[in-house]
């Protein structure tokens, strides 16, 4: 496994800034509202050669909530199977008692420590982080997450404090799994029952999961790296700055991802706000699993999956290449099933067809149905797939007016036929054919 740092400290004091600048994204949340950040979040850096993973977590607070009880738990998870310990602090504000509980908590775990002591913007502020030295440790370094100041010698601080071994890299690409939906349907118990810990707090009040959770697991002898998300809703919903934050952290995450499992509720059904997702979706042009969890609240589940099926497929005819995988995260039924299918899909978004199977194709078209149109024959002069994730094809023909979408559609459907493209967007684009020159 690669070494893990840690990233601790109470609210407000820059963590998730600093996360963003040690990763070199925006992928942590930051607002001035105390407890943006709910779960722990991992990403995997390279710095130097070398890769670790850099975990961003919960501010830690005195709140006895029910939240807090599960942040803290998260916290100390974190904390156990950590390498390096980045506790920050805010030289702005000066010490704080509850910075000395969380020295004497994170000491108890013997780990290696650096006290990162942020918001030292220029050199002439370090006198003001002076009077952290009073919380006891030796390795103390001052930093401006938001200008990057001195973050280089934080990271080259941290590489000294892991253990490095260069067998452990993985030289197959891992897969990265996003998981969308609206709120409540179960992506956060879904990322919790396949991680086998509550890595993302579940809970009934919509918006629990505010930021996008990065998490590494094994699947059969297999990593992946799952990321749960915020509930996006419909457009017209998003109220305050806080959901809009959320929205677009969820947008983000859905560019880097190379799958998308877009998740219902089967006691719900598939309404607007999971056909909006799933055109979203398909605009990011991203290979799609439609998954329907808490099937185990599901009587007489063989007929109900049928209607269920015709259903959906009525609802998102846009999107009828996409598997559907009924599963319980609760009882954890069929969830190894979604990496199975995310496997597939992702080798079908990276496909590419040999150039005498895809003359085969459009020969046999123009054979079965030739598009005519006042009296002018659409004739297909060049052909070829260009691109790959997703699978993108360029035919160039007689006279670009001709082509309709249905029978682009109809060419769609051929290319599907023979070549599956399970679970992936195809795009087809048309151009008007000119004869090269001699």
């Amino acid at each position: 496994m690669l070494a893990r740092v840690v990233i601790v400290g109470r609210p407000n004091v820059g963590k998730s800034t600093l996360f963003n600048r040690l990763i070199g994204k925006k992928k942590s949340i930051v607002h001035e509202i105390s407890g943006t950040t709910r779960d722990r979040n991992d990403y995997e850096v390279l710095w130097k050669d070398k890769k670790f993973i850099i975990t961003d977590t919960a501010g830690w607070s005195i709140d006895s909530s029910l939240f807090s009880e599960n942040v803290f738990r998260q916290l100390d998870n974190a904390i156990a199977i950590s390498d390096v310990v980045l506790f920050v602090v805010d030289s702005k504000e000066g010490i704080h008692s509850l910075d000395f509980q969380i020295a004497h908590k994170i000491r108890l775990n013997k780990k290696k420590i650096i006290l990162v002591v942020n918001k030292i913007d220029i050199q002439k502020e370090e006198i003001n982080g002076y009077e952290f030295y009073e919380l006891g440790f030796d390795d103390i370094i001052f930093v401006s997450a938001n200008h990057g100041r001195c973050i280089h010698d934080l990271m080259d601080k941290i590489l000294v404090n892991i253990k490095y071994d260069r067998k452990e890299e993985k030289a197959s690409e891992i897969l990265k799994i996003i998981i969308v939906g609206k709120p409540n349907v179960g992506k956060s118990s879904f990322v919790n029952a396949v991680a086998n810990e509550e890595r993302s707090i579940v809970h009934d009040a919509p918006g629990t999961t505010r930021d996008s959770l990065t998490v590494h697991v094994q699947v059969e002898n297999k990593e992946y790296i799952l990321v749960d998300t915020a509930g996006l809703h419909r457009g017209s919903k998003v109220k305050d700055d806080m959901e809009y934050l959320s929205s677009l952290s969820t947008n983000y995450a859905v560019d880097d991802a190379d799958v998308a499992v877009l998740v219902a509720d089967a006691s719900q059904g598939v309404g607007d706000t999971e056909v909006k997702i799933a055109r979203l979706l398909i605009e990011k042009r991203k290979p799609v699993i439609i998954s329907i969890n808490k099937w185990d609240l599901i009587e007489k589940k063989e007929e109900v999956a049928k209607c269920f099926i015709e259903w959906l497929r009525q609802k998102m005819k846009f999107m009828c290449w996409a598997d559907i995988v009924f599963i319980s995260a609760k009882t954890k039924q069929r969830i190894n099933k979604i990496f199975q299918e995310a496997d597939i899909v992702f080798e079908q978004f990276s496909k590419r067809v040999a150039e005498n199977e895809l003359d085969e194709v459009i020969r046999d078209v123009v054979m079965r149905k030739p598009y005519v149109s006042k009296g002018k024959t659409l004739k297909f002069k060049e052909y070829l797939q260009v691109a790959s994730k997703p699978p993108t094809f360029v035919f160039s023909v007689n006279d670009i007016t001709l082509v309709h979408f249905s029978y682009k559609r109809f060419i769609e459907n051929c290319l599907r036929d023979r070549f599956k493209f399970h679970g992936s967007p195809i795009i087809l684009k048309f151009r008007k054919y000119y004869r090269k020159k001699l």
